[in-house]
């Protein structure tokens, strides 16, 4: 459909215009002539609920939903059908293997707990006798704390001294030039 506002075709799917947001859906309402009344809205919402349902088994299901044509109400509700079909059959198998899954650990978990606690400690662990701590390489000078550093202050006052020292050389300097 193409946008009455700014001319950019737009797919029947989009309710509003892409580029501009001009509200296409009340467009083709004014196009088509026809009125929603309460029972085009219900079915439409049906439909599209509907569709989300089906979206699970069949991806495409929500396709042409805004084109509102009997034939595609009719082919959701079939999707919908061999989606429920489907939930049945899945709820019925997870319903008797939930089941049999715990009756099945009920009676398992004791022995596999026994037979886990009767391991014997060496095959968890390594021998005694066979360890040796890995060997460390030597430290770097500098790398401890303990070990003196110059600071960053040490000397500063030596180079304030020299500088008012200079300063004041160059401040003779210039007066006596300056006479």
């Amino acid at each position: 459909m193409f946008c009455p506002n700014c001319g950019k075709d737009n797919s029947k799917e989009q309710k509003f215009c892409a580029t501009c947001g001009t509200n296409l859906e009340a467009v083709a309402q004014a196009l088509s002539g026809r009125e929603e009344d309460f029972f085009t809205k219900m079915d439409t919402g049906i439909d599209y609920f509907v569709a989300r349902y089906a979206e699970r088994v069949f991806k495409n299901a929500p396709q042409g939903i805004a084109d509102h044509k009997v034939a595609k109400s009719w082919q959701l509700l079939g999707q919908a059908v061999i989606t429920t079909l489907v939930d049945i059959l899945l709820f019925t198998l997870m319903w008797n293997i939930l089941p049999l899954r715990f009756l099945i650990l009920c009676i398992s978990t004791p022995f596999r707990l026994l037979a886990e606690r009767g391991s014997t400690p060496a095959e968890r662990t390594l021998p005694q006798q066979d360890y040796r701590p890995p060997q460390l390489s030597e430290a770097r000078e500098g790398l401890w704390l303990g070990e003196t550093h110059p600071s960053v202050t040490e000397n500063t006052t030596t180079h304030l001294e020299e500088a008012a020292t200079s300063d004041k050389t160059r401040a003779a300097t210039t007066d006596r030039l300056g006479r």
